[in-house]
């Protein structure tokens, strides 16, 4: 069933490519036309899936019965089915062969690893754990505990497709027909160029770099992009050829795909946008009715229709800002002390999720294709594509920008057969599981290893080929058989949600998950329990509402109470409202009277942040007391309007607070606790699980699964 939902969701998406060049009349030379169909016709295929989970028909039924209507339709459709007589001229026959050996010779690894049991870092967590949650629900659901499903999902929708009819492994077998589809694109665009041996060249180098292999082969979408964007690459160079306003429609399908696909896609419609300003309308209605959607959902569901970023001007209070900042930095950098050997790793070593090739280590000589038109085209686009890669360098994300940095070496290096033979025998070598494990770094790259018929074909039952393989799927069964459906599990490390039915929250994946993660730290770091006491004093004088306002600036601190209280001489009063800026939606828990609950700004430090209590009625104060951490030492506060002398004392241990914080926990609807060894407070639970509340109920080599009692 495998194979069959991956043939199926792709036929049924090249199906409805035909159906749109067959009705736009477009005219393609044989090849060229079935894989930029392909391309196109995922897009609408996209789309569809996308108004399916908005009605709550994400059913395998229902998507059988639209694969079947499209597929027929091509059928009865004459001009959808008759073959395109252009053809190019055929390839020499030596650089015939030099392409087709090292393609099926890399085919058969690929696809028997893409038909294997699904275990990739990012596909078995969030990509196809998400997919699997909407087939579970029948289509959306609103969900704000994790960011990830808050992306645009243009390829998850495809996945959701492919998942319903055969599982997990179609998904990642659907995203290595892109792959496919990408090397036949490339090659095609080159011979309608008149460069056919560049174009074997070119082609090859992308089909055969590790990372796009393993991208291409796991429920990812870099690949996927990739495809989707020299598509519409290819099309716009039509369109400048032939000036046919019937191609701004598929190229608009594309640009607004490749957003769909991912965020970092949005470059695809500026390309276009510079490369037909003059008739910019069309194509941008087109790529609105792939892309706008996912900005609607986000709109209407999260408060920010780019979430998870941009927080700080889409304020919401689902992803905190200082976390979206620290994110960012990460990504920017991944903690490398200096970027100047980034060249190398990315092409070599891999220690930033695997490695493009070492061949790619000659895009500099691509500059020499600047001589041509072809090729100042070529690399304009790999400048676009590239726009997006200062935000996350890992090296995967270099793989939209590929074919382009391919063409413009293969270009340069068009003088000589011989160089370019030279090249593809190198990729070729250089892309082995064997080879490359001569030459990457001990501890990096994410890399295809062998060829797993065995788990392909189901010799070998998915169930015990990845229990052997994959420690986070024996994790991942172990809590899904122990953890109730209708339970919540929050977790300190990501897990494979794909094979998990029960809600997983995920340490960092969103604003309730950070809370929780504090709450749990709290009674095991006291420089985050409230012994701060910041006491105002101050003559006595009749109120409705007192404001805080913190007036200090620093990268470093973010400012939190844990507890405000205010007096008349001894007597406590208790305000009725409360309001902050900025992260007004937790100020309640500065009045709670909870020791692990405290609310935070959630970004650093700057002037113009106030938190504000009010009371029913004019009441006396003498007295407020901001019982806070410790771990905000630079902050600067003052009572608005009114002279008050602030002293900074310090209150008596508050005792243990280890069940408080975990029934805390479970007042937010978290019934078990996923703990990883490296989790700060890990050692302290495995201790003493019963003074924290709570039970051991599955035990892991990479942490324990606690019951909250």
């Amino acid at each position: 069933m495998t194979l069959i939902g991956a043939l199926f969701t792709a036929l049924a998406a090249w199906a409805l490519g035909r159906l749109l060049f067959a009705r736009l009349e477009i005219e393609l030379h044989r090849f060229e036309h079935d894989a930029l169909a392909g391309v196109c016709g995922s897009a609408l295929l996209s789309v569809a899936v996308f108004a399916l989970s908005a009605m709550k028909l994400a059913l395998a039924p229902v998507f059988a019965i639209m694969g079947i209507a499209a597929i027929a339709a091509v059928a009865a459709y004459p001009k959808a089915r008759r073959i395109p007589t252009a053809r190019f001229p055929p390839l020499p026959p030596l650089w015939r062969w030099i392409f087709l050996a090292p393609f099926v010779c890399y085919a058969l690894l690929y696809l028997s690893n893409s038909l294997a049991p699904e275990f990739s870092p990012d596909g078995s967590t969030y990509h196809l754990g998400i997919v699997a949650q909407y087939l579970r629900a029948h289509g959306f659901e609103r969900i704000t505990t994790n960011m990830y499903a808050n992306l645009s999902q243009g390829m998850e929708m495809l996945f959701l497709f492919a998942f319903a009819l055969g599982g997990h492994s179609a998904a990642a077998t659907v995203h290595l027909a892109f792959l496919f589809a990408l090397a036949v694109a490339m090659l095609c665009y080159a011979r309608r160029l008149g460069r056919p041996r560049a174009g074997v060249c070119a082609a090859l180098l992308v089909y055969l770099s590790p990372i796009a292999g393993v991208d291409g082969v796991s429920a990812y979408n870099d690949v996927a992009l990739a495809a989707a964007g020299f598509a519409m690459f290819c099309l716009i160079e039509l369109w400048h050829e032939r000036n046919e306003a019937r191609l701004e429609i598929p190229i608009g399908l594309l640009a607004g795909f490749c957003f769909a696909i991912k965020y970092t896609g949005f470059v695809a419609g500026l390309y276009a946008l510079v490369m037909m300003r003059r008739r910019f309308a069309r194509m941008a209605l087109a790529a609105s009715v792939v892309a706008v959607p996912w900005l609607v959902k986000n709109w209407m569901w999260m408060d920010n229709p780019v979430s998870p970023f941009f927080n700080r001007l889409f304020v919401n209070p689902y992803i905190h800002v200082s976390f979206e900042e620290s994110y960012r930095r990460y990504l920017a950098t991944y903690g490398l002390p200096s970027l100047w050997p980034l060249p190398w790793i990315v092409t070599v070593t891999g220690q930033l999720g695997g490695q493009i090739g070492p061949l790619f280590l000659l895009a500099p000589i691509g500059l020499v294709a600047l001589r041509t038109r072809e090729g100042r085209r070529c690399l304009l686009g790999a400048a676009f594509f590239l726009l997006p890669y200062p935000q996350n360098i890992g090296a995967r994300f270099l793989i939209p920008a590929l074919p382009f940095l391919a063409l413009g070496i293969a270009m340069a290096l068009e003088f000589s057969q011989a160089a370019l033979a030279a090249v593809v025998a190198g990729a070729a070598l250089l892309a082995w599981p064997r080879v490359i494990d001569r030459y990457r770094a001990p501890a990096g790259g994410w890399q295809i290893t062998t060829m797993p018929w065995q788990a392909a074909l189901r010799i070998v039952p998915p169930d015990t080929w990845l229990s052997r393989r994959f420690a986070d799927y024996r994790l991942a069964r172990a809590i899904d058989q122990t953890v109730p459906v209708n339970k919540r599990v929050w977790s300190s490390m990501p897990l494979a949600e794909a094979y998990i039915a029960p809600q997983v929250l995920v340490y960092y994946y969103s604003a309730e998950s950070e809370k929780i993660r504090e709450m749990l730290l709290t009674p095991v770091r006291e420089e985050m329990q409230p012994l701060w006491n910041l006491r105002f004093t101050f003559a006595p004088r009749r109120l409705r509402q007192l404001r805080i306002d913190q007036t200090a600036a620093s990268a470093d601190d973010i400012w939190s109470v844990g507890e405000a209280r205010f007096f008349d001489g001894a007597k406590e009063v208790r305000p009725s409202r409360a309001e902050a800026h900025p992260f007004p939606w937790d100020i309640g828990l500065a009045i709670d009277g909870n020791p692990v609950t405290r609310w935070k700004a959630w970004e650093s430090i700057h002037p113009g942040m106030w938190i504000e209590f009010g009371f029913d009625s004019e009441v006396e104060l003498d007295r407020v007391e901001l019982h806070s951490s410790h771990d905000q030492w630079k902050i600067q506060l003052q009572i608005h309007g009114i002279d008050a002398r602030l002293e900074k004392l310090e209150d008596a241990p508050l005792g243990d607070l280890r069940k408080v914080a975990v029934n805390t926990v479970r007042s937010h609807g978290i019934d078990y606790l996923m703990i990883s060894n490296d989790f700060p407070a890990a050692a302290d639970m495995r201790a003493s699980p019963e003074r924290w509340g709570m039970n051991v109920a599955a035990k892991h080599e990479s942490g324990r699964l606690y019951q909250i009692r």
